[in-house]
């Protein structure tokens, strides 16, 4: 059984905690559960994607899932990394970047620069069809055809946006 705290339109911990897929609880306006995902690029300037297995609905994402009970976003999305894709990112410099509240979850969004050899991924089979390496450009076309899912092709323009802010800053 897996257990998921509730979280305030603020990103905080409401002390309640859910089941996760218990139906029977509805949650208030201010009420979320907490997902965690993160958007790997690589050297050449290239995202980490995945098409998702057709039992959690084979469109295309970037890693994540939900916050555990007592966990962090941040511990939430390393080990989801290392569930899905057989990746350590844990020593790595992951950048956070807060949080967006979009449908019933909260979205903690995160980046990071890694190279990652698709040969050494080990993805789980349950939740992952195939991952590949895409451009900003197809990505952008994958959210123009709706076939990313919405809330990844949301947080894939705030890191964007991010790096063309860090870019620039690193400018002046």
């Amino acid at each position: 059984m897996e257990y998921l705290d509730i979280y305030d339109n603020n990103g905080n911990v409401t002390g309640k905690v859910i089941q996760r897929g218990d139906k029977s609880l509805k949650l208030s306006d201010n009420e979320h559960i907490a997902v965690s995902v993160i958007y790997i690029e690589n050297s050449d300037g290239k995202f980490l994607i995945q098409k998702t297995s057709q039992e959690k609905g084979g469109m295309y994402s970037s890693t994540g899932g939900h916050v555990c009970s007592g966990e962090t976003p941040l511990e939430s999305i390393k080990r989801e990394v290392l569930e899905e894709l057989g990746i350590d990112i844990s020593k790595d410099k992951i950048e956070e970047l807060g949080f967006i509240l979009y449908d019933m979850p909260i979205r903690y969004m995160f980046y990071i620069r890694k190279d990652i050899d698709l040969s050494k991924i080990n993805i789980q089979n349950e939740e992952v069809d195939y991952v590949e390496y895409m451009s900003a450009n197809q990505i952008k076309e994958l959210i123009n055809k709706k076939l990313i899912t919405e809330s990844h092709g949301k947080i894939f323009e705030k890191v964007l946006k991010y790096k063309k802010e860090v870019y620039k800053n690193l400018q002046n």
